[in-house]
C-alpha cells in the first residue's frame, strides 16, 4: 500500500512540476467576489495564485487591476496578460487561454 501511495505521489508531483507554462493568477482580498472561476479547468498549465495587496511595490506598478492573468514560457519569459479593467473582473472565455497555453507548450 505504501508503494502505491508513493508511486501515485511521485506521478502527481512529476505531473505537476513538468508544465511548460505558468499561469500567475493576481488577485486582491477586496475583489474576491469577482474571482476568476474558470482556472481549474485550465490543463497543461502549473497555476499561482498571489494576493495583489502582499507583492512588493515593483510587482504592484506592473499590475494595472485585478484580476490579472499572467501567462509564462518554461523560461520564465511574459507570453501574455489579461487584467481586470475598470469593471474589477476578467471578461476573458477559458478557451482563449486554454489556446494560449497550447500555443506556448507546443513552441
Amino acid at each position: 500500500m505504501k508503494t502505491i501511495l508513493l508511486a501515485i505521489s511521485l506521478l502527481f508531483s512529476v505531473s505537476l512540476y513538468s508544465q511548460k507554462v505558468t499561469l500567475l493568477y493576481v488577485n486582491s482580498n477586496w475583489n474576491k467576489s469577482n474571482d476568476y472561476k474558470h482556472l481549474d479547468s485550465l490543463k497543461n498549465v502549473k497555476v499561482l495564485k498571489v494576493n495583489y495587496d502582499d507583492q512588493p511595490k515593483k510587482f504592484k506598478q506592473q499590475v494595472k487591476s485585478v484580476p490579472a492573468i499572467i501567462l509564462f514560457d518554461e523560461n520564465n519569459k511574459l507570453k501574455r496578460v489579461w487584467q481586470g479593467g475598470l469593471s474589477m473582473k476578467l471578461d476573458v472565455e477559458p478557451k482563449e487561454i486554454q489556446a494560449m497555453i497550447n500555443k506556448i507548450s507546443n513552441d
